[in-house]
C-alpha cells in the first residue's frame, strides 16, 4: 500500500478517500465499526465548516486526525478514526441525472437559443415524462423539490375544493341512516368522513396505477429473479419517469398528510401575555418559598385550567383538537419514518424498494378507508365486511410481503449486490445500513402496534356488536 509522506509532527495523513475506497474493496476486513465511520464523517464535514474549520489542523498537515491525542487512532488503515468516504457514490460509480440543460443537449434538433413557446412545452414535456434517470428522480434536487412543492400544493388545493363536499355526501349519508338529530351529535364525525373519502380516493387511484405499472417488473417476478433485481446495476439501473412521478405523487401526498395530521390534531392558540402578570397575582406570597417556586406554580394552575393543553407558554398555547387521532403519536411517528425514508431512497437510488413499499401500504389503505367510512356512518354489516377484509390485507401486505420479503432482502441481500459484487463504498454501506435497518424496523414496529389495536377493535366488534374505532379515539368512540 502506497504510503503519504510524514507532516513536520511525524503524522502520516491517510490516502485520498478514491485510494482508501479501492484498498476497503480489496479488504472490507479494514473497515471500523459504524460509530467510527459516522464519528470520522462528522468531524470530516465540520472542519469544512467556516467557523469550525479555523480550529482544525490545515489538511496539508494531517487535518483534525493530526491532533488527536493517540496518532493511532488517526492513521490508516488500522485507526478506528482514520478512514474518510464519501456521502454519495464516487465518480465514476455512478451516471449523473440528466438535468433540462443536459437533455437539450442530446436531443435531437434542440434548438441553440430560445425557441417558440410549444417548442420549450414540446422539451418540457419530453424531459419530464419521456426521458429516464432525470433529475425529477431525487427528490433532494432543487428542480424536483420546486415540483413536488407545487404538487402539494395541488393536494391542498384539491383537499380544500373536494373535503366540503365529500362532507355533505357524509352528512346526507347519516342523516338518511339516522335522522336529523345524528347531524347535531356528529359533526366531528362528519369532517372526518371527508378526510376518508379523499384518502379512499386516492389510496385506490395509486393503487390502481401501482398494479398496472409494477406489474411486470423483475424484482416483483421470482421467476425473474426477484428482488435480486432490486440491487442488480444498482446505482445506474434507470429511473424510468413513470417512476419519478409515482415518487413524486407519493412523497406529496406523504408531506401532505404530515401536514393535515398536525393541523387535523393540533390547534394553536394566541395566549394574553398579560394573563401570566395576572396570575402571579392570584397567588399569595405567603404559601411560597421563593419566586421561582411561584412561576412554577402559577405554569401548573394555567396549564390545567386549560382543556386538552399540550403546551402552554406566556404568548401560545398548543392544544389537542376535538378531532384528534387515538393513534396521533403513532401516526406522527409513521409519517416521519415514511418522508424520511421516500427522501433517502430517492437520494441513493433505492427507488425500486421504495416503490414496493409504497405498493403494499397502499393497497392495505384501502379497505381501512372503507371500513372507516362505513363505521362513521354506522353501516354494522358493511363496516364487519370491509373490517375483515383489511384485517387480512393488513397480515397478508404489512406483516409478511414487507418484513419477509422486503427487510428480508435488504438484511440478506443487499450488502451482496451492492459491495461484494457492486461498486458501493463499504465504509459507505456500513456508516448509513443501521439507519436504513432502524427506519425499516420503525415500520415493522409500527405495523405490529396497530394490529394490536385492530385486534382489540375486533374483540369489541365480537363481544358488543359494536365496532370502536381506537385509532381515533384511544377509548373508543361515542356511541350517538
Amino acid at each position: 500500500m502506497p504510503r503519504n509522506k510524514k507532516t513536520a509532527s511525524g503524522y502520516v495523513p491517510p490516502p485520498p478517500i478514491v485510494e482508501q475506497k479501492r484498498l476497503r474493496q480489496k479488504d472490507p476486513s479494514i473497515v471500523p465499526a459504524p460509530p467510527y465511520l459516522l464519528a470520522s464523517k462528522l468531524l470530516d464535514v465540520g472542519c469544512t465548516l467556516p467557523l469550525v474549520g479555523n480550529a482544525c489542523p490545515p489538511a496539508t498537515e494531517g487535518g483534525w486526525r493530526a491532533a488527536l491525542p493517540n496518532k493511532d487512532w488517526g492513521t490508516f488503515p488500522d485507526g478506528k478514526l482514520s478512514h474518510s468516504f464519501s456521502s454519495y457514490y464516487t465518480e465514476g460509480d455512478v451516471e449523473r441525472d440528466a438535468t433540462y440543460a443536459d437533455y437539450l443537449q442530446r436531443a435531437d434538433g434542440a434548438p441553440a437559443g430560445p425557441g417558440s413557446l410549444s417548442t420549450t412545452l414540446g422539451h418540457y414535456y419530453d424531459f419530464a415524462f419521456k426521458t429516464d434517470t432525470t433529475t425529477l428522480g431525487d427528490l433532494t434536487h432543487p428542480s424536483a423539490l420546486c415540483v413536488l412543492f407545487v404538487l402539494v400544493l395541488i393536494v391542498r388545493i384539491v383537499k380544500k375544493i373536494c373535503l366540503p363536499r365529500f362532507s355533505a355526501l357524509g352528512l346526507q349519508l347519516g342523516r338518511a341512516a339516522h335522522g336529523d338529530q345524528w347531524e347535531h351529535d356528529n359533526a366531528d364525525r362528519i369532517a372526518k368522513f371527508g378526510e376518508y373519502v379523499y384518502r379512499l380516493c386516492y389510496h385506490s387511484a395509486v393503487s390502481a396505477y401501482g398494479l398496472w405499472y409494477f406489474w411486470d417488473k423483475s424484482w416483483w417476478d421470482a421467476a425473474k429473479g426477484g428482488t435480486k433485481n432490486l440491487w442488480s446495476g444498482h446505482p445506474n439501473h434507470p429511473v424510468e419517469p413513470g417512476m419519478a412521478w409515482y415518487y413524486l405523487v407519493q412523497s406529496a401526498y406523504n408531506v401532505d398528510a404530515l401536514i393535515s395530521l398536525i393541523e387535523l390534531s393540533l390547534t394553536l392558540e394566541w395566549v394574553n401575555p398579560f394573563a401570566y402578570s395576572s396570575a402571579l397575582d392570584f397567588l399569595e406570597k405567603e404559601h411560597v418559598v421563593d419566586e421561582r417556586q411561584r412561576k412554577e406554580q402559577v405554569f401548573k394552575m394555567m396549564a390545567k385550567s386549560k382543556r386538552r393543553t399540550l403546551l402552554w407558554t406566556p404568548l401560545f398555547e398548543v392544544k389537542w383538537s376535538p378531532t384528534v387521532r387515538g393513534d396521533f403519536r403513532e401516526m406522527m411517528a409513521h409519517h416521519l419514518v415514511t418522508n424520511a425514508l421516500i427522501f433517502f431512497s430517492s437520494y441513493y437510488r433505492f427507488t425500486r424498494i421504495g416503490s414496493m413499499i409504497f405498493l403494499i401500504h397502499d393497497l392495505s389503505d384501502v379497505p381501512i378507508d372503507m371500513s372507516k367510512l362505513a363505521n362513521f356512518v354506522k353501516w354494522k354489516v358493511t363496516t364487519i365486511v370491509c373490517f375483515a377484509v383489511m384485517v387480512l390485507l393488513w397480515v397478508v401486505t404489512r406483516l409478511t410481503v414487507f418484513p419477509f420479503v422486503i427487510c428480508r432482502a435488504v438484511l440478506l441481500e443487499s450488502h451482496e449486490y451492492l459491495v461484494l459484487k457492486g461498486t458501493l463504498d463499504p465504509a459507505l454501506h456500513d456508516a448509513y445500513y443501521m439507519l436504513f435497518y432502524s427506519l425499516l424496523g420503525a415500520l415493522v414496529f409500527l405495523h405490529i402496534t396497530w394490529f394490536l389495536i385492530l385486534l382489540r377493535i375486533g374483540w369489541t366488534l365480537v363481544s358488543t356488536g359494536e365496532r370502536h374505532d381506537l385509532s381515533e379515539h384511544k377509548k373508543g368512540e361515542k356511541q350517538n
